[in-house]
C-alpha cells in the first residue's frame, strides 16, 4: 500500500530530509518515527543510495505510543551533492506486530510480515550550505509562530462569536423577564372589587348596629 497510514505511525520530517555541509566530511540528519497505536510497530528504512548513506538503526520495533530517532549519515563526498537535489530517496516502511508475546528478532518479524499490511512513504534528500540550513531553521520557527498566531486568532474569533451569542440570549432573557414581571404586577395589583365588598360589609354592620341600639 502506498502512502503513510496515519492510524499506525507518523514520521518527522514528512517528505524532505535535509543535510547541511560541508560535505567533504560526514553529514548527519535525523528521522523521528512515532507509533500511534497500542501495539508494537515494526519499521524498516531503505535508500536508493545505500553506498552513500548509513542508517542507524535501519530496522527496529517501536513500543506502543512511543517514538524512536533514527540517525542518517551521509558519507563524505568529493563530488558536488548539490547536483542531486531531490534525487536521493529514503523509503520508510512499517507494519504492526500483531502478537506482542512473539519472541523473535526484528529481522525475523520483518521477514514474516504480510506484504499487504506493510505501509510506506518516501523522503527526498536535499543539500544545503550551513548558512542555508540556519536560514531554513529560522524560517521554520517563524512558520510555527505564524501558525500559532493563526490558531490563537481562530480561538479568539470563536470566543467572540460565543460572547455575541450569549449577549443575544441574555437580551432575549431580559425581555422575557420584563414581560413576566409586568404580568406578575398585573396579577398582584389590588382589585377594586374587593374594596367595594369591604365598604358594603362595613355599611351593613353599621346598619345592623344602629338597628340593634334602637
Amino acid at each position: 500500500s502506498s502512502g503513510i497510514n496515519a492510524e499506525y505511525g507518523e514520521s518527522s520530517p514528512r517528505d524532505k530530509l535535509y543535510f547541511a555541509g560541508p560535505f567533504h566530511e560526514i553529514s548527519k540528519s535525523h528521522i523521528t518515527l512515532k507509533n500511534l497505536t497500542y501495539k508494537q510497530l515494526i519499521y524498516k528504512i531503505k535508500t536508493t543510495e545505500p553506498k552513500k548513506y548509513c542508517v542507524r538503526p535501519n530496522l527496529g520495533v517501536i513500543a506502543p505510543q512511543q517514538t524512536v530517532t533514527v540517525t542518517v549519515i551521509l558519507q563524505p563526498s568529493d563530488t558536488s551533492v548539490f547536483n542531486f537535489q531531490g534525487q536521493h530517496k529514503f523509503q520508510i516502511l512499517h507494519t504492526l506486530k500483531e502478537d506482542p508475546n512473539l519472541k523473535k528478532s526484528p529481522e525475523e518479524l520483518w521477514a514474516e510480515a504480510n506484504p499487504a499490511l506493510i505501509f510506506h512513504h518516501k523522503l527526498k534528500c536535499f543539500f544545503e550550505t550551513p548558512e542555508q540550513a540556519e536560514q531554513r531553521k529560522r524560517d521554520e520557527k517563524m512558520d510555527v509562530k505564524i501558525d500559532n498566531l493563526k490558531d490563537a486568532a481562530k480561538v479568539i474569533d470563536e470566543m467572540k462569536s460565543k460572547i455575541e451569542l450569549l449577549k443575544q440570549q441574555n437580551a432575549k432573557l431580559n425581555i422575557s423577564l420584563t414581560e413576566t414581571q409586568k404580568q406578575l404586577d398585573i396579577a398582584l395589583k389590588p382589585s377594586q372589587f374587593p374594596s367595594l365588598l369591604l365598604y358594603t360589609f362595613i355599611a351593613l354592620l353599621g346598619w345592623l348596629f344602629a338597628k340593634f341600639i334602637m
